[in-house]
């Protein structure tokens, strides 16, 4: 009786054993291809988000203007600020959607670029084409809308909350760069006048 207990706890310990080594082992090995591969996304994200400013903005240079790595300057040659680009996130139909739109000197939007989205295939993720984004170029002001809600961005055919959820992104990044660039727009000084001169 005693033999058959013993063999019994040999039988459920030997399994235990080598299932607790393979899963030490894996996790040893996820761990080192983790720190084998963390530098190199962490560059390929950093040179992802060094061409895209180029994209919505080209400038000689661009420098850090926040703690968070939301806002950079954009400078010519002479080092003189030419405009801002700054990364604003907001939440579409499938998450959150990561905007990056770089805003000129005198205050208009001169390209907008998606950094990431989780959008609906086909539908929601045609955001990211040009056709789309080449739509909040020359505006400046923060009150941009889609179309059915009263503005001039044409929403995508099939989703509306993606579009609303770009046009939202912009509208940050516009309100956030007068503090950077001291700009108000002539819409601005309408609104705030009432129309008068």
């Amino acid at each position: 009786m005693e033999n058959n207990k013993q063999s019994g706890l040999a039988a459920v310990a030997k399994p235990t054993l080598i299932l607790t080594a393979i899963c030490t082992i894996v996790t040893l090995l996820l761990a080192m291809t983790n720190m084998l591969t963390t530098d190199k996304i962490a560059a390929n994200a950093a040179q992802k988000a060094a061409d895209s400013r180029k994209k919505v903005l080209a400038a000689q240079d661009y420098k850090q203007l926040d703690k968070d790595g939301a806002v950079y300057g954009a400078y010519d040659a002479d080092g003189n600020l030419i405009g801002v680009v700054i990364t604003t996130q907001s939440s579409g139909y499938g998450g959150k959607i990561e905007v990056m739109t770089g805003i000129k000197s005198n205050g208009e939007v001169s390209g907008v670029n998606i950094l990431s989205m989780e959008e609906t295939p086909g539908l929601g993720a045609k955001g990211k084409e040009d056709s789309f984004l080449k739509q909040y170029k020359g505006f400046d002001r923060s009150n941009l809308a889609v179309s059915k809600d009263g503005g001039e961005i044409n929403a995508l055919s099939g989703a509306t909350i993606t579009s609303r959820a770009i046009t939202k992104a912009v509208n940050e990044a516009i309100e956030i760069s007068k503090s950077y660039l001291g700009v108000v727009s002539q819409s601005d000084m309408t609104a705030a006048t009432g129309g008068n001169e």
